[in-house]
């Protein structure tokens, strides 16, 4: 009876066996599939953070150049302004210089016929005419009255009476008329402490001889400005020789 027992638990051992197969076989397939589950979860998650890197480093990259386009643009416009207001001047000053009128002569004559001498500067520029010499460094000037007897050239004492407008607006700012028309020694001429465009623009002239000079900012105060001149202006100047040493 005995051994007929132990048959039975063995025949219900075996044929309980291939159902615990097939469990820890699906179990181990659950297994591998959480598994799997868990590496693709982990390889999306990772190329999500990837996808949002590379976009952030993008979006960053973009607003940069944004900005460099925009600073660029700024930067051309400002320059463009300067530019322009630069040529304006320059368009003004030319303009002043160039004036003329129909009675012209009547105009100048008390300023610049030598008698009486005037007690006071003009206040803007007279209507003048002549023909205007350009010259390499951009200076120009013509001749309003040619004087006669000796010449002004480097290294000559030229003493001169003047007076100084702001080419772009006609405003004067100097006249040695206003100090009692006492002459101003411009000495050595070429190398004198006066602006560059007197020690170019003088050279040439003659006792009694008044020349109008239209002075870049470059051959006068540049980017500096200068008591009631602002910077980078174009200056107008007429001047006369009164004596030549």
């Amino acid at each position: 009876m005995a051994q007929t027992a132990n048959d039975g638990n063995k025949t219900t051992q075996k044929l309980n066996r291939p159902g615990q197969r097939q469990q820890e076989r699906l179990q181990r397939i659950a297994r591998r599939r959480r598994r799997t589950q868990i590496i693709v979860s982990i390889f999306v998650a990772l190329l999500l953070i990837g996808v949002g890197i590379t976009g952030f480093v993008q979006y960053q990259g973009y607003t940069k150049h944004q900005q460099d386009l925009a600073v660029a643009a700024t930067g051309t416009s400002t320059a463009k302004a300067n530019v322009k207001a630069t040529a304006q001047a320059n368009v003004t000053g030319t303009a002043v210089a160039q004036a003329t009128i129909t009675s012209a002569t009547q105009l100048i004559a008390p300023i610049y016929a030598g008698t009486p001498i005037p007690t006071v500067g003009p206040r803007t520029p007279p209507a003048l005419t002549g023909t205007i010499v350009k010259s390499l460094t951009g200076l120009e000037y013509f001749d309003v009255k040619v004087g006669t007897g000796a010449v002004a050239k480097a290294g000559s004492t030229v003493s001169v009476e003047y007076t100084g407008w702001l080419a772009s607006s006609g405003q004067k700012f100097d006249s040695s008329f206003d100090r009692h028309a006492v002459p101003y020694d411009v000495t050595p001429l070429g190398t004198a402490q006066v602006i560059p465009g007197w020690n170019e623009g003088l050279v040439g002239m003659k006792v009694g001889g008044t020349r109008r000079l239209l002075i870049p900012p470059t051959l006068a105060y540049g980017s500096q400005a200068n008591g009631p001149i602002p910077a980078n202006s174009v200056l107008l100047f007429d001047v006369t020789v009164v004596a030549i040493k």
